[in-house]
């Protein structure tokens, strides 16, 4: 009797350690997670990828989405279904969760951008600034292929930190240029002998400025003459 549940007791272990030649098709693999599904074993929904062979998790494609974003820095929802396997119904379904969870992303037109993506935009738009000395946001936001809004939203928290300059009037301008400026203002006021309407004065500084300037200037709005003359009268600075 011993030596038979021996036997058997070999046996056991040679069968647990056998590897099995049993192997699903991927046909046998959908059916059975389809009827774990019907059973609510499985209680939580999976997506299927484009080509079918795999399942995926909506925690997941969330978090290959955020991995995707944070290391491109902008990626369009398009490229995070190629990304992804998944399709653009699902990513788009997805993307206001993804930006809800993480308040460091934004989606707009399309797109999911990361703080630190426009971190580096400013890094190279201040570059920029202080070899130009004055930039329209205009041009930036043709060169980003974005609203202007976003872009002039995005540049003013980093107005005096990543940006050294001033925005007034849709243009970016660096200190230096704003010193200028204010020094002309100052200096075609003050010589102001009669009652002068002040968009004259503005139209004869944005016509020297020109011809100071060239063609490589941009066009100084007398909203901005303006400010800055507001600006001295405010400091008593005349």
């Amino acid at each position: 009797m011993d030596d038979e549940l021996l036997e058997l007791q070999r046996q056991f272990e040679f069968a647990q350690q056998a590897k099995s030649s049993i192997r699903l098709s991927e046909r046998n693999v959908v059916e059975l997670v389809q009827k774990l599904q019907h059973l609510q074993i499985i209680d939580f929904e999976l997506l299927h990828t484009v080509s079918g062979k795999e399942y995926i998790t909506l925690d997941q494609l969330r978090n290959e989405m955020v991995a995707e974003v944070k290391k491109l820095g902008r990626v369009s929802l398009i490229d995070l279904a190629d990304a992804t396997g998944v399709d653009l119904y699902y990513v788009e379904k997805q993307a206001q969760n993804v930006v809800a969870e993480h308040r460091e992303l934004m989606l707009t037109q399309g797109e999911i951008m990361s703080e630190s993506y426009w971190d580096s935009i400013a890094e190279e738009t201040n570059e920029r600034l202080q070899e130009c000395s004055q930039i329209a946001l205009t041009e930036l936001a043709a060169q980003l292929n974005v609203g202007l809004d976003l872009v002039a939203s995005v540049l003013e928290p980093r107005l005096g930190t990543i940006v050294k300059g001033r925005l007034e009037g849709g243009q970016l301008y660096t200190p230096a240029y704003v010193a200028r400026v204010s020094a002309m203002v100052r200096g075609a006021t003050r010589g102001i002998t009669v009652p002068t309407n002040l968009t004259v004065v503005w139209s004869s500084l944005q016509q020297l400025l020109q011809e100071i300037d060239g063609t490589s200037g941009l066009a100084v709005e007398g909203s901005f003459f303006q400010s800055l003359f507001n600006g001295l009268v405010k400091e008593a600075r005349f």
